[in-house]
């Protein structure tokens, strides 16, 4: 357990290694639902690829005062749909199996990191205690052997706006950050087992 754990909390363990076949199903899955969130998003907004110029143009501020891209919209709005059609997806593939979104609080010192459920992220929250959160991260997809703190799968999904035929890497979390400094990839990895993968329109899943 974590020097300071949260009450509800579960800490990580690597799950036995799911079966070829089944993650292979899973992978054509998750990249069948980036291309169609791409697909539908860019249709409603343009019916077409954006430009760089209009990824680029800001489109309001958030909370914080800071800049809101359109890239940044778009980003939102096709991560909202393709965890909607993965979650049917999964239902189907993987039923009890996943977690979409599930927030785990990494210890600082060691990379290591435990399971909060929802409902202890909630209490926290409503209790003014969000400095407890700080540090944690939040996959978009985990798979699990029916338990969220049993991990077997981390899968992130990224939506480049104008270029969908490069790569786009694991970002660097920002100065200020918890994580500053550190690729996102490499802190999945030490807190939750084997290699996190990326999900991306066009290019499928990387491993």
């Amino acid at each position: 357990m974590l020097a300071t754990s949260v009450v509800g909390a579960a800490v990580i363990q690597v799950g036995h290694s799911l079966d070829a076949d089944l993650r292979a199903r899973i992978d054509a899955a998750l990249a069948e639902c980036a291309d169609a969130a791409r697909s539908e998003v860019m249709l409603k907004h343009f019916g077409r690829s954006p430009t760089r110029q209009e990824c680029s143009e800001v489109i309001g501020t958030d909370s914080q005062g800071q800049p809101i891209t359109r890239a940044m919209q778009l980003g939102v709005e096709q991560h909202t749909l393709a965890l909607r059609c993965a979650e049917r997806k999964l239902q189907e593939l993987k039923p009890g199996g996943f977690s979409i979104q599930p927030r785990y609080r990494v210890d600082p010192e060691t990379g290591k990191a435990e399971y909060l459920p929802r409902q202890v992220v909630e209490n926290l929250l409503r209790q003014g205690r969000s400095a407890e959160l700080r540090g944690t991260i939040e996959p978009d997809l985990v798979l699990h052997e029916g338990q969220p703190y049993r991990v077997q799968e981390t899968y992130d999904l990224k939506f480049p706006c104008a270029n969908t035929s490069q790569r786009v890497p694991w970002r660097t979390y920002p100065r200020g950050h918890a994580h500053e400094g550190s690729n996102q990839g490499t802190v999945y990895r030490e807190a939750l087992g084997g290699k996190p993968v990326l999900v991306q329109p066009h290019l499928g899943v990387a491993r």
